[in-house]
């Protein structure tokens, strides 16, 4: 069974219908999973390769019971993943619209001490429900940058492989599970390849690109000078004095949650002004992206894993960004900049500034642009590159006829995607960025 699929974050119905074509032309995407309704769970225990094990299907209300020891494994996980925490994941499919809304998979090792068994893998899954040869897709809407599932650091192996058992008993109808957005050579992606190999499951590498980074304890203006061209160099300081002939300019940082919560609400407010609003993606202009928003940022800065930074010019923010932390990692979630300054560059004004301030404050951490790939701006000023890939994965080797063609059919969609995107943009010189 085959449908048309919307994208994760519906636009607006006065967003460009192309706009809504490239993001829904998965004309052969598998038909979506009925979320579990609330307080259902789908339990299953086994013993595969002899290791006692509970693996549950949960709905985000019966996820988001699971808290403590979603946490729990947050901390001991082999690859950190922002976009997968509690904090993050349980607003997000909370706002989703009910079809759209992913399953939330937990892999408990019952080998232990622990009566309820331990957390040792979670991801969320949009499964189909029906459909021969079917793929099973990791969650990773449009407001995440990772779909890195957790694993436990010591027993990841173990749980992976208890997912894909599950996977081969409970959902004959499979054909192949997508990983998207994994670091390339991340160890998650490694340990998936690793067992593919082992049990001589097809796989397939789709879609591999980078995005900017910035190594921590770098000397910026040493970068600056390596990566940037001496006019431009000069340019962007002539900017930065006109500017500050305007009135004081200035840096700041809003840690504590009752400042997060405010400078969000300033934060959307400007992007809401500028070409985002006008094209109808800005966050405030969907009501169930802002509640997510409001309610992540302000979770997670309980936690002080988000911190919004500002560029003001006489007390008033002209740029901002939204930064999330994870393990040693952090993520430049959002950018939006006032438009009015524009002739200025604001933007790569507080990239520049966010950018040196990294680099003093926590140089244990490098951060991830979350930026599409030959981004204009970032792109020239970060030099570092993160591979990215969505990884396909056979869930058997009896279904290796129905993987290769549920394979094709996923290649083929993308291109067809891609394509309609490029005519788009082509068409009303637009850009993705």
């Amino acid at each position: 069974m085959v449908a048309w699929s919307l994208p994760f974050w519906p636009k607006r119905a006065s967003a460009s219908p192309m706009g809504w074509l490239t993001e829904s032309v998965g004309l052969f995407e598998d038909a979506r999973s009925s979320v579990p309704r609330a307080g259902d769970a789908r339990i299953w225990r086994g013993e595969p390769r002899g290791l006692p094990a509970r693996i549950e299907l949960l709905g985000w209300d019966a996820a988001a019971k699971r808290r403590e020891s979603w946490a729990d494994l947050v901390d001991r996980a082999l690859e950190s993943n922002v976009f997968l925490e509690p904090n993050f994941a349980i607003p997000a499919a909370q706002h989703f619209p009910l079809a759209f809304r992913p399953s939330f998979l937990l892999v408990s090792d019952l080998s232990g001490a622990q009566p309820d068994g331990d957390l040792v893998g979670l991801t969320a899954l949009d499964l189909p429900s029906s459909g021969h040869g079917s793929i099973a897709r990791a969650w990773c809407p449009q407001q995440s940058a990772l779909g890195t599932p957790l694993f436990d650091r010591a027993r990841g192996r173990d749980a992976l492989e208890i997912m894909f058992s599950w996977f081969a008993e409970r959902q004959p109808h499979l054909s192949g599970v997508l990983f998207p957005h994994l670091a390339a050579s991340g160890p998650t992606a490694s340990m998936i390849r690793a067992h593919a190999v082992a049990e001589d499951l097809e796989i397939r590498m789709l879609d591999p690109h980078e995005r900017a980074i910035l190594s921590g304890g770098v000397d910026i203006d040493a970068m600056l000078r390596a990566t940037v061209a001496p006019k431009k160099l000069k340019e962007l300081r002539r900017q930065n004095r006109r500017l500050s002939d305007q009135g004081e300019l200035a840096y700041m940082s809003a840690r504590d949650q009752e400042s997060v919560k405010l400078e969000v609400e300033n934060f959307l407010s400007l992007e809401a002004k500028g070409w985002k609003g006008a094209r109808g993606t800005a966050l405030l202009g969907n009501p169930s992206l802002s509640t997510f928003t409001r309610t992540m940022t302000r979770l997670l800065a309980h936690e002080g894993k988000c911190r919004v930074d500002s560029l003001t010019l006489g007390g008033k923010p002209i740029a901002m960004g939204v930064v999330l932390f994870s393990a040693g990692e952090s993520y430049l979630w959002k950018i939006a900049y006032d438009e009015t300054y524009a002739q200025l560059s604001p933007g790569v004004q507080v990239l520049l500034e966010f950018s040196r301030r990294q680099a003093l404050e926590r140089e244990s951490l490098y951060p991830d642009s979350c930026a599409i790939p030959d981004h204009p701006m970032i792109n020239r000023i970060w030099p570092e590159r993160l591979p990215i890939v969505d990884l396909l994965v056979a869930t058997s080797r009896e279904r290796a006829g129905a993987f290769r063609t549920a394979a094709s059919r996923e290649q083929m969609r993308r291109r067809l995607r891609a394509m309609a995107k490029r005519a788009w943009y082509k068409m009303t010189g637009d850009s993705p960025s």
